[in-house]
């Protein structure tokens, strides 16, 4: 549903530029080299770094606690993070024309704040396997951050609001379905390598 709800309003919206994302960006886009702007890069380019760490901080959490039991749960979990990353083609199905600012063609779903989102879906399935509390946490600080670079790149004019709410929503709505297909979603029962060995069951 999140899914086919993405792509009809990309569709639907392909010509169309909302009233809220008229107005942010008549209101709320920083000038260029301004402090704001400087501080939705820093923002920008810091909360994708942090993400990506995320997802390599899991891979070795569930490679040190699983062993060589846990490379088939490894495998399914990073395939998982490439379906949801692979939201991005959708940018050249709806060639949805992006704000003043941004030459780039198609723009909806936003490409960044997808392939962020593809690595917080990521993290949290490989931390999950191992603790509920480490699960919680991940999802705390991957969606606040996600949230912050959304939001920095409507700012900076890359973006309009429906774009990141778009990749948002998609990114989500892939993650869950792939990663009931492929027995990763994490259920907050067991801890330690054996959750991870069990994925791998």
């Amino acid at each position: 549903m999140c899914i086919g709800g993405v792509l009809t309003a990309g569709m639907l919206l392909r010509d169309v530029v909302p009233p809220a994302d008229a107005w942010l960006f008549a209101h709320a886009t920083a000038a260029s080299g301004s402090t704001i702007a400087t501080v939705a890069t820093t923002i920008s380019a810091a909360g994708t770094l942090l993400c990506l760490i995320g997802v390599a901080g899991g891979i070795a959490a569930v490679w040190w606690r699983g062993r060589a039991r846990a490379t088939g749960f490894l495998l399914r979990s990073i395939t998982v993070g490439l379906l949801c990353a692979s939201l991005i083609f959708a940018q050249d199905l709806i060639l949805r024309p992006g704000p003043p600012l941004q030459p780039q063609a198609g723009t909806f779903p936003s490409g960044h704040v997808t392939v962020l989102m593809a690595a917080v879906v990521t993290a949290a399935l490989l931390f999950g396997s191992q603790r509920p509390g480490w699960l919680r946490a991940v999802m705390g600080v991957g969606f606040t951050t996600a949230v912050l670079v959304s939001g920095s790149r409507v700012v900076l004019g890359e973006h309009w609001l429906v774009d990141v709410v778009a990749a948002l929503i998609g990114t989500i709505g892939i993650g869950l379905l792939a990663g009931a297909a492929l027995r990763v979603v994490p259920t907050g029962a067991g801890a330690g390598a054996g959750a991870g060995a069990g994925a791998v069951a």
